[in-house]
């Protein structure tokens, strides 16, 4: 009797199989564009509009600038994303933007695929290829960052690495070693690449057919001896590289503990963002011992643990250094590359046939330890490390504090244990495995999709806020001047006013300068501090442009075409600039507010410069009402008004006072002065003790004098 032979597929059964799989695919995709579509604005200031500037400017000009100064080549991103900009609206544009980021995201699906496939079937490589599109790294997708072009670079570059280091001939070698090299252009963290790559070479070298011959005479002194030999060539490189980078100097020599406890919290970030079952799974694929005659798993495992190795130093020192100079960061952000080369490890372990316990158990604790040992941040969404999101969603969702979501994790890491212990064991049929091993996949999925999707909202809701907090419509300067060069001036920008602006500069491509009368302009890019030419109110470093925008308390000399809130859109007649009147220390609301080196003395300027020459009606007030307390001190107020000098900054004071007038002011009360007086003139207010609301109860911790308000009415 013959055995049957096996029913050959034909091509439609081989179309009809795909069916799922590209439903799949293209869920996920709407899914990701979805995220994308409600995604208002950028939120990530200054870099989101710096990459904006560098990519606007090489659409228009082929170089890279900001603000029309030219800066050095940042990264292959800003090329990426110019064409977009050629788009007349900036709407349209931004959203182009937004939807290329996501299909080149999702292109890292690709090299995911074709990675896995070199050690398992082609249809379980799709599903580790769909599983690189579940990660919380697509939370960036939204973003202009270039984190969006070095993800599908790093699977890129990984694929290619590993076939080269398995032997597949000089052209691989050729191609893994320039496109490594190429991806430094794309991000300076994928330094790590080229690194990593050197690092598998080197192990897969000795622990190979050669290094075997090499080692095959050496007695235990000898291989100790080599081991001393490695630390000592690691020192003498520490000591020639530290001069040459800073960060990592300074974090080794001074901050070894932050370097360690940052990078593993970075890492429990990413591991509770992947799932838990992907770590384990991954860490476990880098032993697998019926896979040491597999040169694809040979390469696969060196390459994978010197990525491991090279990404999370990177990740520990610069989250370290940022310790030090900006932010204490959970920097998860770092590590969002890794996550293919870990699905790869697991779908590679779950398909061996003899996995090695000891070496999953390992992966087990170390996982959970890692999980269980450090706390979560908990913002919605926390931009540095959306793998948070899942944890995040639990906490507003279903109110669990940090105690409750640990016991979760906990339980969580047990299911793993198990999950690992019944697809080892030799006594539970086949069926029953493969059931567990997919319930538990499927799961891990909707736990990374979980948390992915959680973070993405939050960024769409804080982009919807802070659109909702700029006037509308957010392109209204463009509007109105047609795109022609405008220019901002304003004063005593706050870090809340310059989020305004940002916003302000990203949506209107007309705006070209972001300038202050004080130095207060934000960045990115350069700013100008134009000075008073003269009494009169000439300015300084004109550009030359048809439109000024100006914020409160900077009025220059042209007819109004527009304005918003604190904001006024002139149309400049005549060059150069000429201010009408001014503030100097005035916030947004009215306050003149203590400085560091004196916190207890508030001091304001008010500047009238014309171009009036006669004399007219000159209007001060002085009040506390913006902030009632019965028991914050009285201010002592000091009002000194004459004709305006410039002083040796070029800054208008006072110094021969025509009308001086002290009086105490009381919370809750008012002083009005009315004078007489002929321009050009200058108004000096000092108040004195100042008091901080956060002592009373209130969230402003600026060191509060009064409020001051100007008016001058020239005669008729």
């Amino acid at each position: 009797m013959t055995s049957p032979q096996p029913i050959e597929r034909t091509l439609l059964d081989r179309f009809l199989a795909l069916i799922p799989l590209a439903v799949a695919a293209l869920a996920l995709l709407s899914l990701l564009f979805w995220e994308a579509a409600i995604r208002r604005t950028p939120t990530v200031f200054s870099d989101e509009l710096e990459w904006a500037q560098l990519s606007r400017a090489i659409a228009a000009t082929g170089n890279a600038a900001r603000r029309g100064e030219p800066i050095h080549f940042k990264s292959l991103y800003a090329y990426l994303i110019a064409p977009c900009w050629w788009i007349h609206s900036t709407s349209a544009a931004y959203a182009t933007v937004k939807y290329l980021n996501t299909v080149v995201m999702a292109l890292a699906a690709i090299p995911t695929f074709l990675l896995a496939r070199t050690m398992v079937s082609a249809r379980v490589a799709t599903v580790a290829a769909l599983a690189a599109l579940c990660t919380t790294a697509l939370f960036y997708a939204g973003y202009l960052l270039p984190e969006v072009l070095a993800y599908p670079t790093f699977a890129l570059c990984a694929w290619v690495s590993i076939r080269a280091l398995s032997g597949a001939g000089r052209r691989w070698i050729a191609a893994a070693i320039v496109l490594d090299l190429v991806a430094t252009q794309v991000r300076s963290e994928l330094v790590t690449l080229p690194a990593a790559l050197a690092v598998a070479a080197m192990v897969l070298w000795v622990v190979g057919p050669r290094g075997q011959r090499i080692r095959r005479s050496w007695s235990t002194f000898d291989h100790v001896g080599a081991a001393l030999l490695l630390v000592g060539v690691a020192v003498v490189l520490n000591r020639l590289f530290s001069p040459h980078a800073h960060e990592w100097a300074t974090v080794t020599q001074s901050w070894k503990g932050r370097l360690w406890s940052l990078g593993m919290q970075a890492a429990s970030a990413f591991a509770i963002g992947l799932g838990l079952l992907p770590i384990v799974g991954g860490l476990a694929s880098l032993w697998i011992p019926e896979r040491r005659s597999d040169p694809a798993w040979r390469a696969f495992a060196a390459f994978f643990a010197a990525a491991i190795v090279t990404v999370w130093t990177y990740t520990a020192v610069k989250a370290a250094y940022l310790s030090t100079v900006f932010a204490t960061r959970v920097e998860e952000r770092n590590l969002i590359y890794l996550g293919p080369l870990f699905i790869v490890g697991t779908v590679v372990w779950f398909r061996s046939r003899r996995s090695s316990l000891p070496g999953a158990l390992l992966a087990v604790a170390f996982t959970s330890w890692l999980v269980l040992y450090y706390s979560y941040q908990l913002d919605y969404p926390y931009f540095e490390a959306p793998g948070y999101g899942v944890v995040t969603m639990a906490n507003r969702a279903w109110h669990w504090d940090q105690p409750a979501i640990r016991l979760a994790l906990a339980v969580a890491c047990f299911v793993v244990l198990a999950v690992i212990l019944l697809h080892w064991t030799s006594r539970v049929p086949a069926r029953i495995k493969s059931a567990v091993v997919l319930l538990a996949g499927v799961t891990t999925l909707a736990w990374m999709l979980t948390a992915e999707i959680t973070s993405s909202r939050g960024a769409a809701a804080q982009s919807k806020a802070f659109a909702d907090s700029q006037p509308t419509p957010l392109d209204w300067i463009d509007r109105t001047t047609n795109q022609a060069g405008t220019t901002f001036i304003g004063q005593d920008i706050s870090s809340g006013q310059a989020l305004g602006i940002n916003l302000t500069e990203f949506w209107n491509r007309s705006l070209k300068h972001v300038w202050s009368i004080d130095g207060s302009a934000p960045g990115p890019g350069p700013t100008v501090t134009p000075d008073l030419r003269d009494r009169h109110g000439t300015l300084s470093s004109d550009p030359g442009l048809p439109y000024v925008l100006a914020s409160d308390r900077v009025n220059l000399v042209g007819p109004v075409v527009d304005s918003r809130p604190t904001l006024t859109l002139r149309r400049i007649e005549r060059h150069p600039w000429r201010l009408k009147d001014a503030s100097y220390g005035v916030s947004i609301d009215g306050w003149i507010s203590g400085t560091s080196d004196r916190p207890t003395i508030a001091d304001g300027t008010y500047a009238y410069f014309g171009p009036e020459t006669t004399p007219g009606a000159l209007t001060i007030e002085v009040n506390r009402r913006g902030f009632c307390s019965n028991t914050a001190p009285p201010a002592h107020v000091t009002l000194r008004v004459g004709p305006l000098v410039l002083n040796e900054q070029r800054a208008p004071i006072v110094t021969h006072a025509t009308h001086v007038e002290r009086f105490l002011l009381p919370n809750c009360g008012t002083k009005t002065v009315h004078l007489t007086m002929t321009p050009p003139l200058a108004v000096q207010v000092r108040a004195a003790p100042t008091f901080r609301p956060t002592d009373y109860g209130a969230s402003d911790n600026r060191d509060l004098g009064a409020q001051v308000g100007f008016s001058f009415s020239p005669k008729r």
